[in-house]
């Protein structure tokens, strides 16, 4: 399930806006996807620079205490590459016309690109926890109804929405797969399990010796005993490219205490022991070990519940 990755859910959706000439809403008029994007110009980022913070207006994304990160793309129509690659050589002798256009894809309306990194529930691995991406869409709405409602309120499908569930529905047909998730929480090497080599020469070895030893005990003519191992052989090597491929498609385990209430936690304790480490310094040891006892005290390294840093923001206080 490329979704899934070093334990975390990397949703891809792309969803289409209305053509509509001009729409009309609370007294503006303009088209579709302009009101799709004043409504993602207006939507508060996280307090992520001075500037922002200084705002103090937070995204509500920071509501959840699962996203990672939330991006919003709007896709008028794909970019143009230029003329596709060709040898200048061929092309003199062919007499192509480099002035003439070659087809290239168009949208027929506007998408809007959708892109949230989230933590799936704990129970992900069990049955009763594969409900992904669903779950997320349908808490996301419980959080921030009204921020989604203005974003996707001029996409097909929309004026459906009326609860959680009608949201998630509305979502869910436009996933695409996600296929190069972005994830940086392995410090070390992961402890993948390795392929043995006995596994992949097995297949083609067998095909090949079986029909060679019925012919050698003259169960089959030699030609016919040629054809068949070099039959097998390649069914062989098939059959190892679909192990390979499968134990590939396989997603990266998850990072130990990567979600993203330990890593509020891990920041947090970065500041506060960066703080101690400069009040600590030139201390005798006595003084040094009474100030970390009270650290540990006072920050509890192992309480995911706090004191820790709040979603969308800088550093701590």
């Amino acid at each position: 399930m490329p979704n899934l990755d070093g334990g975390h859910y990397f949703f891809t959706a792309i969803v289409p806006i209305k053509n509509d000439v001009i729409v009309e809403h609370e007294g503006l008029r303009s088209s579709p996807v302009h009101m799709v994007r004043e409504a993602l110009e207006t939507l508060p980022t996280a307090l992520q620079s001075p500037e922002a913070v200084e705002i103090g207006i937070q995204s509500p994304f920071a509501r959840s205490l699962r996203t990672h990160f939330a991006r919003f793309v709007v896709l008028d129509q794909p970019f143009f590459n230029g003329r596709d690659h060709s040898d200048a050589l061929a092309d003199a002798l062919r007499g192509t016309d480099l002035l003439v256009p070659q087809a290239n894809d168009a949208l027929a309306c506007p998408y809007l690109l959708v892109m949230i990194d989230f933590d799936p529930r704990t129970d992900f691995d069990t049955k009763a926890g594969a409900d992904e991406p669903r779950h997320y869409c349908e808490e996301l709405w419980s959080l921030m109804p009204r921020e989604l409602e203005a974003v996707f309120r001029y996409c097909y499908g929309f004026p459906a929405v009326r609860d959680a569930k009608t949201f998630a529905d509305f979502l869910l047909p436009c996933q695409v797969e996600t296929t190069m998730p972005f994830n940086d929480y392995w410090v070390g090497k992961p402890q993948l399990p390795t392929l043995s080599r006995a596994l992949l020469i097995a297949p083609p070895a067998i095909g090949v010796a079986l029909p060679l030893l019925a012919a050698l005990f003259h169960r089959l003519s030699w030609p016919t005993g040629l054809v068949l191992a070099l039959v097998l052989g390649l069914a062989g090597l098939a059959v190892d490219y679909w192990i390979v491929m499968r134990r590939g498609a396989r997603p990266l385990p998850a990072a130990p205490d990567a979600s993203l209430r330990h890593v509020l936690k891990a920041l947090y304790l970065q500041q506060a022991f960066t703080r101690l480490a400069i009040a600590q310094q030139g201390a005798d040891p006595q003084a040094r070990g009474a100030a970390f006892r009270q650290f540990l005290a006072t920050h509890r390294p192992d309480d995911l519940a706090g004191p820790t840093q709040m979603p969308g923001v800088i550093g701590s206080p």
